[in-house]
C-alpha cells in the first residue's frame, strides 16, 4: 500500500473528518506530513506560536495546562489524554492565536501534521470538504470543553488515562 493511500485509510478513522469521500480524504492524505516523537517529548507548550493540525496516528498525548497553585507557583495541571484517532492544535486553525494547552508525548507516537495554510487552501478550493471539517472540528472541541470543564469541577477523574465518571 503507497504512503499516501496508508494514511487516507488512517484518516477514515478520524473523528474531525469522519463524512469525507475517498477522493476528499485523499485530497486530505496528500497535505498530511508524519512525525515520529518520542514517549515524555514535549510537541508545543502553552503560549507558542503554531501552524499546525495534529492527529494521533499511533500513541497517546496529554494536554495540560499552567495552573496557579496557593503558594503562586505555576504547575501544569492534566486537562485530557487523547489517543490514536484524535486530533489537537486545531485551535489554530479557527483563530490563529497561540497555543491553549502543552501537549506531551506519553509514549511514542506518531503524527500526521496538516498546515494550517496548506488545509485553508483545500478549504477555499474545496468547500464541501471545509464545511464537513470544519463542523467536525466543532463538534470535537465542544466534547473537549465538557471534558475538561467535568474534570475542573470534579466530577470525573483520570485513570488508567482514560475518563472515569465518580459514582
Amino acid at each position: 500500500m503507497s504512503g499516501r493511500l496508508k494514511v487516507m485509510d488512517n484518516l477514515r478513522r478520524v473523528q474531525i473528518f469522519s463524512g469525507l469521500s475517498d477522493p476528499e480524504l485523499l485530497q486530505v492524505a496528500s497535505l498530511c506530513k508524519v512525525w515520529r516523537i518520542n514517549a515524555e517529548q514535549v510537541i508545543f507548550n502553552e503560549g507558542d506560536d503554531g501552524d499546525e493540525l495534529f492527529i494521533i496516528h499511533e500513541g497517546c498525548v496529554r494536554v495540560s495546562l499552567n495552573t496557579r497553585g496557593s503558594d503562586g507557583h505555576l504547575s501544569p495541571a492534566t486537562i485530557n489524554i487523547l489517543y490514536a484517532g484524535q486530533s489537537f492544535g486545531e485551535m489554530v486553525l479557527l483563530d490563529g492565536a497561540t497555543r491553549s494547552a502543552t501537549v506531551t508525548s506519553t509514549d511514542p507516537c506518531v503524527l500526521l501534521v496538516i498546515k494550517e495554510g496548506e488545509i485553508v487552501e483545500l478549504w477555499e478550493s474545496n468547500p464541501r470538504i471545509g464545511y464537513i471539517v470544519m463542523h467536525n472540528l466543532a463538534c470535537d472541541l465542544a466534547y473537549k470543553l465538557r471534558s475538561s470543564n467535568l474534570l475542573l469541577r470534579g466530577n470525573i477523574r483520570w485513570q488508567r488515562g482514560e475518563l472515569d465518571r465518580r459514582s
